[in-house]
């Protein structure tokens, strides 16, 4: 099964793990700073995301990344990321460590909107708060007590990287895909805030204060630009739908909104075509779809041209206006590439 790359530097490559990744990855690992293994679940259900990190030069497991939801407050603008990272013995003191956290918050930036990324070590964890120093992360301050290890209370040092810490006011967004005068490109904070100031709401559903009974999956995001990136047309989003209990039965969800001088113009076209192949490329999964208001007739034409195919109707999917509307849903398979 090929490997598929996310990013690489200095030596280190970020890339999405295979099945027998984690057995390899445990036969040599050491277990420190390992917390206590506790039973209990969770009272709440946070989002979880692993990626692999190897030598690049041999092409070696050397351990891998991951991150969770944090929330930080009662709204998705006070929502974090957490990392953490699990180097395998042979592979630390040689700056991986740093190199792969730095890569893996570069990419959580670039493909959702989150403002900060968070990171804690145990406080005799020298080794890890140095290479997160070396990351650009910044020292907050210490969480006492927070972890169980060795049957004692633990301290933590917490560390932060901002999204304003990563760009530069008057720099160039990263681009992963253009076509047509179209690109996709990192998101960045206020990106939305743009779009929704001039959008002119059309098929915008009804806000709805209930909750929902459903958690809410986590969410991927880019921006749609002119393939310059000086003009930001729109965004694009991304989720994860389940069609039975395995991944063999998830799909990406897609969703698009433009400002309104930038429809008409094809861009809705090219953006949902670029993200379908950007996610079959660096994603296992088989099926991406999209849904629309029975009445958007301009998105359903957009989808068409983009290679989706109509799936059927959604009876009474989404509320609009007060008004139970019926959705009709598009897919696109891997094979139809």
């Amino acid at each position: 099964m090929k490997r598929v790359v996310i990013a690489s530097r200095d030596g280190v490559v970020l890339a999405e793990p295979l099945p027998r990744d984690q057995d390899f990855l445990e036969v040599d690992a050491d277990g420190a700073f390992q917390v206590d293994p506790d039973p209990r679940p969770m009272p709440f259900n946070p989002t979880l995301g692993k990626l692999v990190l190897l030598d690049a030069r041999s092409g070696q497991l050397i351990g891998d990344v991951g991150w969770t939801g944090v929330p930080l407050g009662p709204s998705m603008a006070c929502f974090a990321f957490n990392i953490g990272i699990d180097l395998l013995p042979a592979a630390r003191g040689r700056g991986f460590g740093t190199t792969g956290q730095r890569l893996l918050a570069e990419h959580l930036f670039a493909t959702t909107d989150v403002f900060r990324i968070e990171a804690s070590t145990d406080v005799a964890n020298i080794a890890e708060q140095k290479a997160l120093r070396k990351a650009g992360f910044r020292v907050e301050g210490v969480i006492r007590g927070g972890q169980l290890r060795g049957g004692r209370r633990r301290d933590l040092v917490l560390f932060s990287l901002l999204r304003t810490d990563v760009e530069q006011p008057d720099g160039k967004r990263a681009v992963l895909a253009s076509r047509d005068g179209v690109a996709l490109a990192e998101a960045r904070h206020g990106d939305r805030e743009a779009v929704h100031t001039v959008s002119d709401g059309a098929f915008g559903l009804d806000e709805d204060d209930r909750v929902s009974p459903v958690a809410p999956p986590p969410v991927g995001r880019l921006a749609v630009t002119t393939a310059d990136v000086d003009e930001l047309l729109g965004m694009v989003s991304w989720h994860a739908v389940g069609y039975g209990p395995g991944v063999g039965c998830a799909s990406w969800n897609i969703g698009i909104e433009l400002v309104p001088a930038a429809r008409g113009r094809g861009a809705g076209t090219t953006a949902q075509r670029l993200l379908a192949e950007h996610l079959f490329a660096t994603t296992e999964l088989d099926r991406v779809e999209a849904g629309t208001d029975a009445d958007n007739i301009a998105e359903q034409r957009a989808l068409e041209k983009a290679g989706f195919r109509r799936d059927g109707v959604v009876r009474g999917a989404q509320l609009m206006g007060g008004e139970r509307r019926d959705m009709v849903l598009y897919g696109i398979l891997r094979s139809d590439l």
